[in-house]
């Protein structure tokens, strides 16, 4: 008897449109051609060389927009966002060209920000921490977009501008820390138990350094190098704010001196490394400040300077990260 008769014939049941359409999802997923948008993503190393490139994209554009300010180029673009008014890319100007590299910069800023949460929902293994930092850059870098939006708007106002300033480093902070968790392997020393004495006088460092870097944008605010002739500054002596500044200064660096005594005896050779760079930084920004006020604020002295006080924020807070990691975690 032939197998083709019905009666011999096995009967396979209809499927379903949605069974059917399980069928095709599944050989799309295993298909070559659709598997590629299954398996983006980064491993823990992949994932630390993102977030470094946001630390050095975030203190990158301290220093470019300290040279908007020292070439005079704060309202090279008169407008925002475009840089003249119905223009978006400027015409054959110096200052105009520098304010705008300064806002393309931004632009980059972002990609990687943006990039530093999609890499961390996309992380293996993943880590909830690591992705509420990486939106706190996000939610900064938008900050500093409409901060700076209103820093051309109001002609460079000086308290504005400070507070540009002062975002930076909130976002340094932030971009510091997502680095620091979303290293590896964390260092044993790191975990090493600190006295309750040791963590308050890093802590303390810590508060003079921030004291050290706002009299710092005051003593900015008040003397020349606003950006443009025209704008105005704020309304004090250079002269005593520049001896307020120097004053904080001193105090960082004998309370800085004394923790470094303090951690002789102890076991925490990071933590001691580290105040050591914390240390050799401060000495040298305070070399480059003295000097600079002397020689009349040289636009050299002054870059240098200000891309010290970065790196001095970013020293203190990997200074702090290794003083007191009880509250933080990456996973």
């Amino acid at each position: 008897m032939s197998c083709c008769t019905p009666s011999c014939a096995t009967i396979r049941p209809k499927r379903s449109v949605t069974q059917l359409d399980e069928v095709i999802r599944a050989e799309c997923c295993l298909s070559p051609r659709f598997s590629t948008v299954r398996i983006i993503s980064l491993n823990a190393r992949q994932y630390h060389w993102l977030t470094r490139c946001a630390l050095w994209l975030l203190t990158a554009i301290v220093v470019s927009g300290v040279a908007v300010r020292l070439t005079g180029s704060g309202l090279g673009c008169s407008d925002w966002p475009n840089c003249e008014p119905g223009q978006l890319v400027p015409e054959a100007d110096v200052h105009a060209w520098v304010e705008f590299g300064n806002r393309l910069v931004t632009g980059l800023v972002s990609i990687v920000v943006v990039l530093a949460v999609l890499g961390s929902l996309r992380r293996v293994p993943p880590a909830v921490a690591l992705t509420r930092w990486s939106w706190g850059l996000v939610a900064g870098v938008a900050a500093q977009i409409g901060l700076g939006a209103i820093t051309v708007l109001t002609h460079l106002s000086p308290p504005i501008v400070m507070g540009h300033f002062l975002l930076s480093m909130v976002l340094i902070w932030n971009s510091v820390v997502l680095e620091h968790l979303a290293r590896p392997t964390q260092s044993s020393a790191g975990t090493t138990p600190i006295g309750p004495l040791v963590r308050l006088h890093v802590y303390t460092v810590a508060t003079i350094t921030a004291l050290v870097i706002f009299t710092g944008t005051v003593v900015t605010a008040t003397g020349p190098h606003g950006g443009d002739e025209n704008v105005e500054r704020l309304n004090f002596s250079f002269p005593d704010v520049a001896r307020i500044h120097g004053c904080a200064v001193v105090l960082l660096l004998f309370v800085s001196i004394l923790l470094k005594l303090k951690l002789r005896g102890l076991g925490s050779n990071c933590l001691q490394r580290r105040t050591n760079m914390f240390l050799i930084v401060a000495l040298g920004q305070a070399t480059i400040g003295y000097v600079q006020y002397f020689t009349k604020l040289p636009i050299v002295l002054v870059g240098c300077h200000v891309a010290g006080a970065t790196l001095l924020w970013v020293m203190v807070i990997r200074l702090l990260l290794v003083s007191d990691m009880r509250a933080l975690k990456a996973d």
